[in-house]
């Protein structure tokens, strides 16, 4: 009887210990062309797990077909679930969350914020603008492409100039801004 008692006990006991996360995903930034990973170790569960992107499903298979470059890694008997984006893209801009379905436990949401360098600025007409003696004109320096949007810094003889005008836009994409600054100047 003592010997029920005892394996009816561990049962319980077993039963009642719940899955919980020991690692979450946290906010992250990477530069376009960076791998990244999302960490996410689940306590005390075997079942399966899987990632949402701006809650989306990305599957529930550890090399998730149809995303090529994401997949689990870890060991998934030490409840090891970790995403790994290999080469990021301004596409995986998002939020993510680690999820244990059947456990109907939730990690933390994620930001993974991807930085994106400018293009080449270009001065407009350049790289060597004429101009006439003492008659005003706007230089015009264009970086686009960035996330977030390029800084532009003017220089004269080495000291910055003061009296640029500087402006940003949205690209079409909603995500990349492009950058201009136009220096009057009257040579």
């Amino acid at each position: 009887m003592t010997v029920l008692y005892l394996i009816f006990c561990l049962m319980v006991t077993a039963a009642t210990q719940a899955a919980y996360f020991s690692q979450q995903p946290q906010d992250q930034v990477v530069v376009a062309g960076q791998s990244v990973t999302l960490p996410c170790v689940i306590v005390g569960y075997r079942g399966m797990v899987q990632w949402t992107k701006d809650g989306l499903a990305l599957g529930g298979e550890r090399d998730l077909p149809g995303w090529t470059r994401y997949s689990l890694m870890g060991d998934p008997l030490s409840g090891e679930h970790s995403l790994l984006i290999d080469s990021a893209e301004l596409a995986d801009d998002a939020v993510y969350e680690c999820q244990a379905t059947q456990a109907a436990l939730r990690s933390h949401r994620a930001k993974l914020t991807v930085l994106v360098p400018p293009s080449d600025p270009v001065v407009e007409g350049g790289p060597v603008v004429r101009l006439k003696a003492h008659t005003a004109h706007n230089l015009t320096c264009k970086a686009s492409g960035a996330k977030p949007a390029a800084e532009i810094t003017w220089y004269r003889d080495g000291e910055v100039m003061e009296s640029a005008i500087y402006s940003k836009t949205l690209m079409e994409d909603g995500k990349r801004e492009s950058a201009v600054s136009m220096l009057p100047i009257s040579p």
